[in-house]
């Protein structure tokens, strides 16, 4: 990611598979071209392993110590799938996100 980057902008780039190649982590380099190979998530991992990667791995668009609406957050987890209340719910649930009052921020996931 660029500095000055929009966390929308951020999330078209985390499912550019262009970019794939350059993770060093092997099981996430599969989990991402299994579920973003064409650039966007077609289904969303049941869960497990496969979905905590994911999860964790699209949470890196939200900027730590930022607060989101939950419109903007519905336009980040949109880039990606249409079912954004799954998708939100399940950032939130993994961990990843915390929410109060339709508020938003990340508060789990990689650095």
């Amino acid at each position: 990611m660029t500095e000055g980057q929009t966390a929308t902008e951020r999330a078209r780039a985390l499912a550019d598979p262009a970019a794939f190649d350059e993770i060093a982590d092997p099981a996430l380099r599969r989990v991402l071209r299994a579920y973003l190979g064409r650039g966007a998530l077609p289904v969303i991992p049941r869960g497990g392993a496969k979905r905590s990667l994911l999860l964790a791995y699209l949470a890196t668009a939200f900027e730590p110590g930022v607060r989101y609406g939950e419109p903007e957050v519905n336009a980040i987890v949109g880039t990606w799938h249409p079912d954004v209340a799954a998708l939100r719910r399940y950032l939130v649930d993994e961990g990843l996100l915390a929410r109060q009052d339709s508020v938003y921020w990340r508060c789990g996931g990689w650095t």
